[in-house]
């Protein structure tokens, strides 16, 4: 590969994780109340294996758990 190929391979790969990493960084700080909500229904979903009833309790139970946080939403 000639050296300036390279440098655009290079470029091309390191400007996407540069612009993930900064809308990271955007996002703030975690909030404890919505992972746990969040740990909770993915553990839910597991234990669901399909059962699309499991699945719908599971997601009402999610989304109680969010309103619970009192999140208020960005502008």
């Amino acid at each position: 590969m000639d050296r300036r190929k390279k440098r655009s391979v290079m470029f091309l790969v390191s400007v996407p994780l540069i612009l993930f990493a900064t809308y990271l960084a955007a996002q703030g700080p975690p909030n404890p109340c919505a992972n746990a909500c969040w740990l909770a229904y993915r553990n839910a979903v597991a234990a669901c294996k399909g059962n699309p009833t499991c699945l719908a309790n599971a997601r009402a139970a999610a989304e109680a758990c969010i309103q619970g946080c009192h999140l208020t939403p960005q502008r």
